[in-house]
């Protein structure tokens, strides 16, 4: 039997948020002392979407705006992560699809172990390093073929 991909888009019920920060293998930079996705999800920032296998949740993501620093005013991909045993599945590439859903343009900054997934997965975007930058059209276009 083969699991089934559901993504819930919207604002995540705080229990999950707090697991996916507890089991997650990122280190987030603090906003006034506390993890920068737990701020995001306290302040009501960001659009998000939670990915289950059957009925488990097992990944999520949020495209938030930044307001400071290098990347203020862009809009970005701030958390991606799928849980290690539903990696391999489809989840990323399911939650990646609907985060680049969220803006005309997206900026990924990606972990070093993430910028292959993202080169993969997004073969039209501009890539500097470890920074991508992937418009709709790039995606409507990679879609289609």
């Amino acid at each position: 039997m083969s699991s089934r991909l559901c993504l819930l888009p919207g604002r995540p019920p705080a229990v999950l948020i707090a697991r996916f920060v507890a089991e997650s293998a990122l280190e987030y930079p603090g906003v006034a002392g506390i993890d920068g996705r737990l701020h995001l999800w306290q302040q009501h920032l960001g659009c998000w979407a939670v990915a289950f296998l059957d009925r488990d949740a097992v990944g999520i993501a949020c495209v938030a705006t930044i307001d400071a620093g290098r990347y203020a005013g862009e809009t970005c991909l701030y958390w991606l992560e799928v849980l290690p045993e539903a990696q391999r599945r489809g989840v990323g590439r399911s939650l990646l699809h609907w985060a680049t859903a969220q803006a005309d343009q997206l900026l990924i900054v990606a972990t070093p172990g993430a910028a292959e997934f993202y080169s993969h997965t997004l073969p039209g975007a501009q890539r500097n390093g470890l920074k991508f930058i992937v418009t709709s059209e790039q995606i409507a276009l990679a879609q289609a073929v």
